[in-house]
């Protein structure tokens, strides 16, 4: 018995169909960022509210073969989803292996009776947990005869609260502010005992007051009277009962004010969380992005360049006045700490970035930043500024890939307009000049490129009205060649051609290049 087991867990460790199944379910279920999820929740958001609309329905019309079907139907759907969080709770093949190596391990004898009440523990915690309660009771009216039952369908709107965001937030501020809220609910709990009290004692004998003839009838004048509502089907007639209902009138108005005032503070607490998760959850849906820590001057012009070139950006900083602003030019950004491993985990280092650029003005913060992404993610592109020129060695030593030096780049720029004005202009007209249009672009060359092993001037660049200003020798360490055209120069996959001309252009020698790609 115990042999066998250990060995399902470990045969049901070792199969990808299991563990992809598991771990499918788990994400449909639990995985907020998980990007079919939302498809997930949207159709058990229908089904809930689909059943209690039936359930209004067939209070005045008759019964409906067909919607105690998909009544029927919807059961099932509930009790597999359930299922499914009890499975994926917890894993007992995990349990069963990591206390057989741990046995092993210490030389100790292994009981696997001990491993499965550990598990078996596990899955009860999961039954007894409050929203797998709710679960439960909204399976519960599946028994139609009994119709007491169907009043458990209400406990289905409880189970929206797992398929959105906002609304278990919400859920969370009465979990964070549970001591005020105790708090208050023992104090108005005293006063609406001692309030029901007084007005029995006074009132309650027979033929006093033919409204309270209970002691249940003076707890609910007492809770209508503190809760404000005031039907008026019981009105006190000693002085002793007057006097206690201005005591009840005037605690609730503080009831009222301070359970509000504990919300609001807490909700606008929240909000700060709310809106960082919306935007976390956006960035997990992102592609293909670029990180830029810092929002300063720098980042403002290259983000403006970024999204000519219709790159998807992300910005980072720790300032919440810098994210505003970044928001305000409808680019997404997210208040954190880009030194932080986590945090640059969190916002897509590792998976979907395919380039972070640091432009704090302290070299230390880059460099943290650096070393994060590079520890994170060897194949990610790091762009860093740098203020010192001693700092360029480290970065380069932390991983980053290339290194701006605004001091060097500002000399070197002015150097050149002083000793070359006139060709400075020209070149800072053809590229800067919006109404030129010109381009500098690079053209990667692929694997099945039939141009590979042919000389580089075997493209006619003066058809597509482009000019070569060089290539990037993949081989030699990416060595610049500039402008090959003399030169005989065989072209070798991952080569960039360096090309200078229009967008139409540009575009059309790339088609052309790929053209040929499909045609082999």
């Amino acid at each position: 018995m115990k042999n066998s087991i250990v060995s399902l867990s470990y045969y049901l460790e070792s199969s990808k169909n299991y563990t992809n199944f598991k771990v499918f379910t788990r994400n449909i279920l639990e995985n907020n960022s998980y990007k079919y999820k939302k498809y997930f929740d949207f159709c058990m958001i229908f089904l809930v509210l689909s059943t209690i609309g039936i359930l209004i329905y067939e209070v005045n019309h008759k019964k409906i073969h067909i919607l105690d079907l998909y009544e029927y139907v919807a059961i099932g759907i509930f009790a597999f989803e359930w299922l499914g969080r009890l499975w994926v709770y917890s894993d007992i093949r995990k349990r069963v292996i990591s206390d057989y190596e741990q046995a092993l391990f210490l030389s100790k004898k292994y009981s696997v009776l001990r491993s499965l009440k550990k598990a078996f523990k596990e899955k009860i915690d999961f039954i007894i947990s409050p929203m797998s309660i709710i679960d439960l009771l909204a399976i519960l009216p599946a028994y139609r005869p009994l119709r007491v039952l169907r009043i458990f369908l209400l406990f289905r709107l409880f189970k929206i609260l797992r398929y959105t965001n906002s609304l278990k937030e919400f859920l969370n501020i009465f979990v964070e502010r549970k001591f005020e809220l105790y708090t208050l609910a023992i104090l108005t709990g005293i006063v609406i005992f001692f309030g029901s009290t007084i007005i029995f004692v006074y009132e309650g004998p027979e033929g006093v007051n033919d409204k309270i003839n209970h002691y249940f009838d003076a707890v609910y004048w007492a809770l209508i009277t503190i809760s404000t509502v005031g039907y008026g089907d019981i009105v006190p007639i000693t002085p002793e009962g007057k006097f206690v209902t201005l005591i009840l009138v005037i605690n609730g108005f503080l009831v009222i004010a301070f359970s509000t005032s504990i919300v609001t503070t807490a909700l606008a607490e929240r909000m700060e969380n709310i809106k960082r998760t919306r935007v976390e959850n956006e960035v997990q849906k992102l592609n293909k992005f670029v990180v830029i820590c810092g929002y300063d001057i720098m980042a403002k012009n290259l983000i403006e360049e970024l999204l000519k070139l219709k790159k998807k950006i992300l910005v980072v900083d720790m300032d919440e006045e810098k994210i505003l602003k970044a928001k305000d030019k409808n680019v997404l950004a997210i208040k954190g700490d880009a030194t932080n491993m986590s945090f640059l985990e969190k916002i897509g280092i590792g998976k979907s970035a395919t380039t972070i650029i640091a432009l704090s003005e302290d070299d230390a913060t880059n460099l943290s930043i650096v070393l994060g992404a590079r520890a994170l993610d060897k194949k990610i592109r790091i762009i860093t500024l740098v203020n010192e020129q001693e700092v360029e060695s480290k970065l380069k030593l932390a991983g980053a890939d290339f290194i701006i030096n605004s001091n060097q780049i500002t000399a070197y720029v002015a150097g050149e307009f002083i000793g070359q004005p006139v060709a400075f202009e020209a070149l800072d007209g053809m590229l800067l000049n919006e109404n030129i249009s010109a381009f500098i672009d690079e053209i990667e060359i692929i694997e099945t490129m039939n141009i590979i092993g042919h000389d580089i001037n075997s493209i006619n660049f003066e058809e597509y009205n482009l000019t070569l200003i060089g290539v990037i020798d993949s081989a030699n360490n990416h060595e610049f060649v500039f402008n090959p055209v003399n030169i005989e120069y065989i072209l070798k996959q991952k080569d960039i051609l360096i090309v200078i001309g229009f967008e139409e252009s540009l575009k059309e020698l790339k088609s052309e290049l790929l053209r040929v790609e499909s045609r082999n």
